[in-house]
């Protein structure tokens, strides 16, 4: 089958054109070409989900590449191309003027990403991963102010740490199996692991980890949404992220996960601990936060450590819960992004405080904003709420159950720091600061281009968790994807796997109730923190870890080199069996 290849070298090929004729078009005609090209690749993508229906795992192999396709890998390709769409269609209005450079370069990162989630060898989606970052690099500092560079500077030297950490990890797989195909690798390593093969493990997962800004490899993240535009912004937190750990659930479960059949429990504490402390710990600063670009970002950091105590479970059900959690979150962060980008329009203003200062009536943006942080509580029916039911059966099924509490905690923080956010500075609740300067310019109308993407994946997050048989979907997508020995035979064999039925998890009472309580918990911290003096100059207090993020260079790799060690260290002690 000819097409997963498609939404790799679609966009990347009009990108080539684009960049070519540059000084040839106007930049509306580029924009146009950049939505048409980004609504094909999600046309395509569409097309892959429902042609895995009948056979779970397509295999291309097109110029040396080898590209394979099941139903996660499709869902991430239509993720990509619904927010890339969204951010152009939204770029259209956000810009007074944009270059055609800018929608080249959005469309090498769609492309890259698309090939990240596609490619079957794991050199390749190194190269993939990296483009994203290149790309990724230079929309950063897309019409950002001077001042701010730095920011973007700290994004390259913590990537450049990842890749080397990355090709190390590459480099010992290679001299133990003498490939880089991801099923091969599958199929060579066996028995029981040496330092080696529990070295590259940790290797690679920790330069992925990097690029899902996990805590303490998160520093690049906060400064480099603070610095891009905000649709650029929205590709950061909605996309990038879950593509790191994306890749460290395709490495473990096809490379890795029968050498380390036996060592299942230490992997699980290795990756619950790093996750659950990237979900409180960033989930605080979030509600710490004053400026609605810094405290998105925390909160995208939070739902990162929450997809990763999923991941951790190593559970079929728990796959199956990151998997809807991570098409919830992605919507909703895109909308959220987008929401604040309007108000940002509309005010000149993203701070707080600021915003509340002078009042402005903005209903809408102020509705989007709600919307998302009940999605981001966990509320039914969006599809972060059967995400995190599943992924909090899974961790009863296991006995794990402080994993759903934190989760729980992580997502009632993230949510109420959004909640008091709107409600401050959009509805006028709490106290009225005194203006400080002079306001900014003001725009009174709002384009539809900058309404219809925001409302648009606001509306399909919700939508999402209606469709039906969700959970049993997701399932059985999560079987092919644990299932090593199936995707060596379809990828090395051209066996065909035999396309499971699994029935939808029902929803109990416990579930609706944890729905509910998580709004309930969101709401009443940001009334306490409205309304509480005291509980205002705790939150100042804990504002005070901005200091860690100063975009000191020293500091941050300090701290990548501190995670790095733990995690190795810990790796090469816990899972090596001689």
């Amino acid at each position: 089958m000819l097409t997963p290849p498609i939404p790799v070298l679609l966009p990347l090929l009009m990108a080539a054109i684009l960049a070519i004729v540059h000084r040839r078009v106007p930049p509306a005609f580029a924009s146009l070409v950049a939505v048409v090209t980004s609504i094909a690749v999600a046309c395509v993508a569409v097309a892959m989900l429902v042609y895995s229906r009948d056979e779970p795992i397509l295999v291309s192999a097109f110029a040396g590449f080898i590209f394979v396709i099941d139903n996660v890998s499709a869902m991430l390709v239509l993720l990509a191309a619904i927010l890339t769409t969204a951010s152009l269609i939204y770029s259209s209005c956000y810009f007074d003027t944009s270059n055609t450079f800018y929608h080249a370069l959005m469309l090498v990162f769609l492309g890259a990403m698309c090939g990240v989630s596609e490619t079957g060898n794991l050199l390749n989606l190194f190269v993939f991963f990296e483009l994203v970052s290149i790309a990724a690099f230079f929309l950063c500092r897309y019409r950002s102010d001077p001042g701010p560079s730095r920011a973007a500077w700290t994004f390259v030297v913590t990537d450049n740490i990842a890749v080397l950490i990355v090709l190390a990890g590459i480099g010992l797989l290679y001299g133990r199996t003498h490939t880089l195909n991801l099923a091969q690798l599958g199929r060579t390593l066996h028995g029981p692991p040496d330092t080696v093969v529990a070295a590259a493990f940790a290797l690679l997962v920790c330069g992925f980890l990097v690029k899902a800004a996990v805590i303490p490899f998160h520093f690049w993240l906060a400064g480099a949404v603070v610095v891009a535009p905000i649709p650029v912004g929205l590709l950061f937190g909605g996309a990038m992220v879950e593509l790191g750990l994306y890749c460290v659930v395709r490495i473990y479960w096809s490379v890795f996960s029968d050498v380390f059949a036996l060592q299942q429990d230490q992997i699980r504490i290795l990756l619950a601990t790093f996750g659950a402390l990237t979900a409180i710990g960033a989930a605080v600063v979030c509600f710490a936060q004053r400026g609605l670009k810094r405290m998105l970002a925390f909160a995208v950091i939070s739902h990162s450590g929450i997809l990763l105590l999923g991941i951790a479970l190593l559970s079929r059900q728990a796959l199956a819960g990151v998997e809807i959690y991570v098409m919830g979150h992605a919507l909703l962060t895109g909308g959220i992004f987008l929401a604040g980008g309007i108000v940002l329009h509309r005010t000149g203003m993203l701070d707080e405080l600021d915003l509340a200062s002078r009042p402005h009536k903005l209903p809408l943006a102020a509705a989007l904003l709600v919307a998302g942080a009940v999605g981001f509580a966990g509320m039914p029916p969006f599809a972060s709420f059967w995400g995190a039911m599943m992924i909090g059966g899974a961790a009863h099924a296991l006995h794990n159950n402080w994993v759903e509490w934190v989760s729980f905690a992580a997502a009632a923080l993230t949510s109420g720091a959004i909640l008091r956010f709107t409600a401050h500075a959009l509805f006028g609740f709490g106290p009225t600061p005194v203006a400080a300067g002079h306001a900014p310019p003001e725009h009174p109308d709002t384009p539809t281009a900058m309404w219809l993407p925001a409302t648009a994946l606001i509306g399909l997050s919700l939508l999402s968790g209606l469709a039906p048989r969700l959970t049993g979907a997701a399932e059985a997508a999560a079987i092919h994807v644990q299932d090593r020995r199936a995707y060596a035979s379809r990828v090395l064999d051209n066996q065909t796997p035999y396309p499971p039925t699994v029935g939808d998890q029902p929803v109990t009472t416990g579930d609706l109730a944890r729905g509910f309580a998580g709004l309930a918990m969101a709401v009443l911290l940001a009334a306490i923190t409205l309304r509480s003096n005291t509980t205002r100059r705790a939150a100042a207090t804990l504002g005070r870890v901005r200091r860690w993020h100063r975009q000191l260079m020293p500091d941050y790799v300090t701290w990548i080199m501190v995670g790095i060690g733990v995690f190795g260290a810990a790796a090469v002690v816990w899972l090596r069996s001689y």
